[in-house]
């Protein structure tokens, strides 16, 4: 390992934006390690990418969450950047979300990211510094149906992350958000209402905001942008015109009505053609 390689671990890095950042991270000089439940993908995934390190965490578990910090330390003797990718998704209808499906997302996305975060802290202070990057969700702004778990995780996700900035003024270690938009990934939900692809909720139109927010961007875009905010933190980044368009409009109620409402309806009706 050269001794100007950053060591960058990544949760969530079995797929999607994980291993579109894990990919980018090694093109840019780093050492990656990822981070998911899946071992078997995980491996595939390193096999492909030269030193990278596998761990296998499940995020839900805080002693698991722990381990990841401690294992990268023996065997990488640091951590200069987390990536906090890692997400739980159950897509439901609102009014039969469980009590489980909460804690069930709140474990992953929350709970597990904040013990992880705080070991990470502990080593990040012994060395100086380092960055942490959470990948948030605007979908919280917008109230996206059926992803009540997941929104409401995120929604609680980034009230952590702006607490932590708000905490950490003094101690070298920077704390960005990150909020991507629509993102077309390999990942499945776990759905409560049948099978259902991924943009189940999206219908192309006519209309300048409808065309707009129906646009997918790739894992990649995110990565590079991931990398970026490595080397040069800020406090909140958005993937694109669209999601800062998205978060401007959920300011106005109306406005955010209009989408979220139309977005339900196109839920519905894809849902009753398959019945």
């Amino acid at each position: 390992m050269e001794k100007k390689s950053r060591v960058v671990v990544i949760t969530g890095a079995s797929g999607g934006i994980g291993e579109a950042a894990a990919r980018a991270f090694h093109a840019n000089g780093d050492v990656v390690v990822l981070a998911s439940r899946n071992r078997k993908k995980l491996e595939m995934i390193s096999a492909s990418i030269p030193g990278s390190i596998v761990i296998e965490t499940d995020l839900s578990d805080e002693e698991s969450a722990k381990r990841l910090v401690s294992t990268t330390m023996e065997k990488c003797g640091r951590l200069d950047v987390l990536v906090c990718n890692a997400a739980s998704i159950i897509v439901s209808p609102a009014p039969e979300v469980t009590s489980e499906d909460l804690l069930t997302t709140f474990r992953t996305n929350v709970i597990g990211h904040m013990v992880l975060t705080q070991e990470a802290i502990k080593v990040m202070k012994l060395r100086g510094g380092g960055n942490i990057i959470n990948v948030g969700s605007p979908g919280f702004m917008m109230g996206i149906p059926y992803y009540a778990p997941y929104v409401t995780s995120k929604a609680a996700f980034s009230a952590w992350t702006r607490t932590l900035q708000a905490e950490l003024t003094d101690e070298h270690i920077y704390i960005s958000e990150y909020f991507p938009g629509y993102i077309r990934t390999d990942s499945a939900p776990v759905s409560r209402i049948g099978e259902i692809s991924q943009d189940f909720l999206m219908e192309e139109k006519t209309d300048f905001i409808s065309k707009y927010f129906t646009r997918p961007q790739s894992p990649e875009t995110v990565a590079r942008h991931l990398v970026r905010i490595s080397l040069k933190p800020k406090t909140l980044t958005y993937s694109g015109f669209t999601v800062n368009l998205g978060a401007w409009i959920a300011l106005f109620p109306s406005f955010r009505l209009r989408l979220a409402r139309g977005m339900a309806e196109n839920a519905r009706k894809k849902l009753n053609k398959q019945r």
